[in-house]
């Protein structure tokens, strides 16, 4: 007895050792520590990472069904996935268990994002990512989707389905840019002036980023904040350029647009969001045919994070 609790003890410390070990392994190394993450992430969520050439460019996505062609897909409908600015694939996730059980979920790294390259020397506008959009959904073969953005993303699908109204079923927009807000907040009045509130340079201007976008930021390990800072440090001056790029149109350039968009669309706001003011919803409710909008209390900008349980009721019975 004396020495099966022993050979338990023994492989408990070891197991404890090599546990630590690793820990203070990947503190050590937070580009490693990064990945795992993200890896955890990918398969918590049922995604599987994945990259593709289209046109001699290498687009990076998450897929719930990596395998699938068009004749053998699980579900009879896909939802293609719209990451926000500044973010990749993986900040999307959480769409992926929400449709698990009637779509297919694809999410892109948008150019210039996450692990996709910008395209050279071209201006990257809101036309140049609708074009673009539209090139990835007919080289995978896609279909007609059901399209959903988040923040920046939740703009570009908005322009998408306005400029491609044959591509799209449904659009469901979280908190989404791209209109005139009855009430100007802080952060808009910066974007308006011509500052970049989200430009991240150091550990300092991270944090003021995660403030702007959640009521309680999460708590993040040192190495991923670390990694997270670095690799927008890496890819700062490319961003700084899509925001150039970008900002007439996330100011105020889907109103133009409203009138050509067909789909059902889904508009979510947070009572705190700090970015993109919930006051907003008033001009998409004026501006399309076909909405159902709502302002969730208590909630930020990233409502996935905020409200993953209220967002996940109000997607599932959008969609189906």
């Amino acid at each position: 007895m004396k020495r099966a609790f022993r050979w338990i003890l023994a492989v408990f410390a070891l197991l404890l050792l090599t546990t630590v070990a690793a820990a203070v392994w990947l503190w050590n190394d937070p580009a490693r520590a990064f990945a795992l993450a993200m890896a955890a992430g990918h398969a918590n969520a049922g995604l599987t990472e994945r990259t593709v050439d289209i046109d001699d460019r290498a687009w990076r996505m998450l897929d719930s069904e990596p395998d699938a062609l068009p004749s053998q897909t699980q579900h009879q409908r896909t939802a293609l996935v719209l990451h926000g600015l500044g973010t990749s694939a993986e900040a999307m996730m959480r769409i992926a268990p929400i449709l698990s059980d009637t779509h297919r979920v694809v999410i892109p790294d948008l150019p210039g994002f996450g692990e996709h390259p910008v395209h050279g020397g071209m201006a990257h506008d809101w036309r140049f990512y609708v074009e673009e959009i539209e090139r990835f959904r007919v080289a995978q073969q896609l279909g007609v989707v059901d399209v959903v953005g988040t923040s920046m993303g939740g703009a570009f699908a908005a322009a998408y389905a306005a400029t491609y109204p044959a591509s799209v079923h449904r659009i469901v927009l979280l908190s989404p840019a791209g209109v005139t807000p009855p009430h100007v907040n802080p952060f808009m009045t910066r974007v308006i002036a011509g500052e970049i509130p989200l430009d991240i340079h150091d550990d300092a201007s991270f944090a003021e980023v995660l403030a702007l976008n959640f009521p309680s930021p999460p708590p993040m390990p040192e190495p991923i904040r670390a990694e997270f800072v670095a690799r927008a440090v890496e890819r700062r001056d490319a961003f700084l350029r899509i925001v150039e790029d970008l900002r007439p149109f996330l100011i105020n350039g889907c109103e133009p647009l409203l009138v050509d968009i067909k789909a059902p669309t889904l508009v979510l706001y947070g009572e705190l969001d700090q970015l993109t003011d919930p006051s907003m919803l008033s001009a998409w409710r004026l501006g399309l045919r076909d909405m159902r909008g709502e302002v969730f209390h208590g909630a930020g900008h990233v409502l996935l994070y905020d409200k993953p349980n209220e967002v996940a009721q109000r997607m599932r019975e959008f969609l189906r």
